[in-house]
């Protein structure tokens, strides 16, 4: 009669295996369309000279195609954001769509055709202010343009490192949940796909390496070392902006901007410093522009007789003493300030001021004495009558006076551009391609395979149902032994 109860005992136990192992299969149906479920696998083992037990649900993950994952994200995320910023830059110069300054920039320089024909034609003249006019405005524009996209971008920073508190903050806590619950398969697996969720989410937005422990908490790190999360340790991350409005992210007081290459915020930063690099180049070609018009003109006499008149100045509302893209304004305000002749005995009739001022669209050369070329040069900055002209590279200087301003706008402001937006498309389109092959073999080895888990779901339910045969065997074998002794 003993065996009897051994028996039955074996099978309760086979009974409690069986139906624990097919809730775990039934929990992977469930989640069949679940993003990021990894699929648990049930190991049984013999117990000696008895029944089996479920030893172990194991969630299935490969380490390294997870870090492979990581890594890709890490760059798809930066090449992504990177791009955004280049292709708004170069929306500001689509001379095809009208959105560029190079038709103004022509019209500029032929508008003074008329003026040299007929010198004290006043309708000339106006025409000759309207299409300053309406060069400079496109110019300020693409300044103030640019000037939002790095405001904007720095705000996105700003609200991505936000982000990146927020979900070290969450990783921290699933951390801690992970070590106390490493003896329950089940929450313990729950966490662990919550860990795997941040982790990615936090590649999205920043440089960073992974550690997983023996104890399969994680540690992360920057590219370079800082370290963002230790155990339930979360480094706070910090946002500034310096004396040049550029945004800095500090780790525990330390400046890693600069080693953010991927990511969201490694890409914005990226993308910030091709902002400033066409700020200067706008800046340079403006200031340039500027003052060799403004040097020429100086030299002619108006309709007046007046000389040394700035044709362009800079705005009265602006803080900044230096002449640039942001602040250029046209100085005359009367169309007979426009100085056409070299001779002040002729001004209603003299051309030749004038004619030196069209000669500027294609040699600036001979425009500035030697003198003021060599302070230029060495100094990035020069102050002719009340204005000063500051260069952010006097290479700049030197590239328009051998080619011209259409030149140095095609060569050094709007090509550079184009060239590194599409160069950043091929590498982000790479990357994609890239992440979707890795995600896929992740997809493949940890993800939900329906059939594969039916088969495995019928099998259960026959060594259930052999158990629970066993068990009402058993207790009619005793109810019969049973009533043998009564």
């Amino acid at each position: 009669m003993s065996s009897l109860f051994f028996s039955l005992s074996i099978a309760g136990q086979s009974l409690l295996t069986y139906k624990r192992a097919m809730d775990n299969v039934n929990k992977n149906m469930t989640n069949v369309y679940s993003e990021g479920y990894s699929r648990r696998v049930n190991h049984f083992a013999d117990l000696p000279a008895s029944s089996v037990y479920l030893k172990k649900i194991e969630r299935v993950f490969d380490n390294s195609l997870f870090n492979r994952y990581i890594t890709t994200n890490n760059q798809k995320t930066g090449y992504e954001n990177y791009q955004d910023i280049l292709q708004q830059i170069e929306d500001i110069y689509n001379d095809i769509q009208g959105s560029g300054f190079a038709s103004e920039l022509t019209d500029f320089f032929n508008s003074f055709n008329d003026v040299a024909v007929n010198p004290d034609d006043l309708a000339a003249r106006y025409e000759v202010m309207s299409k300053a006019q309406a060069l400079i405005g496109r110019i300020r524009n693409s300044y103030d343009t640019l000037i939002n996209i790095k405001e904007k971008t720095s705000l996105s920073i700003k609200d991505s490192i936000g982000q990146l508190n927020d979900l070290l903050n969450q990783l921290a806590y699933v951390n801690k949940n992970i070590k106390f619950y490493s003896y329950d398969e089940v929450r313990l697996n729950e966490f662990l796909d919550e860990r795997d969720r941040l982790v990615k989410e936090i590649s999205s937005l920043i440089d960073v390496k992974v550690r997983i422990n023996e104890d399969n908490t994680v540690d992360l790190f920057t590219a370079k070392g800082f370290d963002l999360l230790v155990f339930d340790q979360a480094a706070p991350i910090t946002y500034d902006i310096d004396e040049n409005n550029n945004p800095v992210v500090r780790v525990r007081g330390n400046d890693i901007s600069s080693i953010l290459e991927n990511g969201k915020i490694g890409g914005y930063i990226k993308g910030i410093e091709k902002v400033n690099e066409a700020i200067n180049q706008l800046n340079d070609f403006t200031t340039i522009f500027a003052l060799t018009v403004n040097k020429q003109h100086r030299q002619g006499y108006d309709l007046n007789g007046n000389t040394d008149i700035d044709f362009f100045g800079i705005d009265p509302e602006s803080s900044e003493t230096t002449i640039n893209a942001g602040n250029i304004v046209l100085n005359i305000t009367d169309p007979k300030q426009i100085a056409a002749a070299s001779d002040p005995a002729y001004t209603n009739s003299d051309n030749t001021n004038i004619k030196e001022i069209i000669d500027l669209q294609n040699d600036i050369s001979g425009v500035l004495s030697s003198s003021e070329e060599t302070d230029l040069l060495s100094d990035a900055s020069i102050t002719l009558g009340s204005i000063t002209y500051t260069l952010n590279n006097v290479e700049n200087y030197n590239l328009i006076k051998e080619r011209s301003f259409h030149e140095f706008y095609s060569s050094e402001i709007v090509t550079p551009v184009s060239t590194e937006l599409s160069h950043v498309k091929n590498l982000t389109e790479d990357s994609n391609f890239i992440l979707d092959a890795i995600d896929q073999k992740i997809k493949e080895y940890s993800g939900v395979n329906i059939d594969e888990e039916l088969i495995n779901l019928t099998k259960l339910q026959r060594a259930y149902e052999a158990s629970a045969r066993i068990i009402t065997v058993t207790d009619e074998l005793l109810q019969t032994v049973l009533n043998l002794v009564k």
